[in-house]
């Protein structure tokens, strides 16, 4: 479900006592239907999020009414930094100026805070596709890879949380994770023994890519014919 466990924040609320505290869970709250794009196949958006935490807190932080909205279908609990615990990465939509990619984390009061986002992408009706999060070239750091425009554009784009931002870092055309009106996202990150691969369809969606972020550089390859979205999910078994 898009609003199940796994924003500009204008309100944040906190309840519960104040221990020591990492992010278990986050969900989208609040649906609205004043952005009108429904790429995940209906009018529904959200325009808040509540995260929990191990110390049994919960934060609820929402936008302002017709603002800005959740476009997603869930918040995905990633270790962006590399400390081994995780943040919340999210796809945030601006009515005017469309996706981007937006990562919360707890600050340094320990309480929850938006720590950076990509920029929009720049107009109405344009969405980004997350494939996930991992030290995609060995160096010790975390990558986030998404999808730009996964129905028009096809861009592949890499970035890297490090000094309090994300640093760009690499793009590939000619590759796609979601077609309109999908609730979900397949495929994503694998690792089949020789290090971290992206799984995506290609850009036409007849053949399951896999792709390598080394050097500096993206390559991909072909790995078997697209029969579905399921295919795409059985790539990243290795088989």
């Amino acid at each position: 479900m898009r609003a199940a466990w796994a924003g500009l924040c204008c309100v944040l609320i906190a309840s519960g006592p104040a221990l020591a505290r990492d992010i278990t869970g986050a969900r989208f709250t609040g649906p609205v239907t004043h952005y009108a794009h429904g790429i995940l196949g209906d009018g529904i958006e959200y325009s808040g999020m509540t995260l929990r935490l191990s110390d049994r807190r919960s934060y609820e932080i929402r936008f302002r009414p017709g603002t800005r909205v959740f476009e997603d279908i869930a918040p995905r609990l990633w270790d962006v930094t590399g400390d081994g615990r995780p943040e919340v990465v999210v796809i945030e939509t601006d009515p005017a100026q469309g996706a981007q990619l937006a990562i919360y984390g707890l600050g340094a009061d320990g309480t929850p805070a938006r720590l950076a986002a990509t920029p929009h992408i720049g107009q109405p009706n344009r969405w980004l596709a997350p494939i996930g999060a991992a030290d995609l070239d060995g160096d010790g750091r975390i990558e986030i890879a998404y999808i730009d425009r996964p129905h028009l554009t096809r861009r592949l784009r890499v970035w890297r949380y490090e000094n309090g931002g994300l640093t760009h870092l690499a793009d590939l055309d000619g590759l796609s994770n979601h077609r309109i009106g999908w609730d979900f996202i397949p495929g994503g990150i694998r690792d089949c023994g020789q290090g971290p691969e992206m799984v995506t369809a290609d850009g036409d969606w007849h053949r399951v890519m896999v792709t390598t972020y080394r050097n500096g550089r993206l390559a991909s390859r072909a790995t078997g014919p697209y029969t579905g979205p399921g295919s795409l999910d059985a790539a990243l078994g290795c088989d």
